[in-house]
């Protein structure tokens, strides 16, 4: 694998779990320490994750049903498990990160659980 992805955590993700995964040595921006906070997520938050080459971390659905219909971002990842599940979403996250590189990753929607 080329390059490591770096993730963009938009408001939706809970700081848990980018505080574990920064702990596993991966990179995490939230929108949050950005001031990106309520920005709008297909003009704004997926234009900042792919000016920044990071691919864009939600639990909004919509947002990303919406998403892959376009073709020119850095990737998004959706986690349709339980909002609470941190645990759940450090495992799945770090595992995406290790299986895959931004190259692989660009312009396609994943959804995981």
């Amino acid at each position: 694998m080329a390059n490591k992805i770096s993730f963009y955590f938009d408001e939706m993700m809970p700081r848990k779990v980018a505080e574990q995964l920064q702990k596993r040595g991966f990179e995490i921006v939230m929108a949050v320490d950005v001031e990106m906070v309520g920005k709008n997520d297909l003009l704004e938050h997926l234009q900042y994750a792919t000016e920044h080459n990071l691919t864009l971390v939600t639990q909004d659905r919509p947002f990303t049903g919406r998403a892959n219909e376009l073709s020119d971002h850095t990737g998004v990842v959706c986690w349709t498990g339980k909002q609470n599940d941190i645990g759940g979403m450090v495992t799945a996250l770090g595992s995406f990160a290790e299986n895959h590189d931004p190259e692989d990753s660009a312009n396609v929607v994943f959804w995981l659980k």
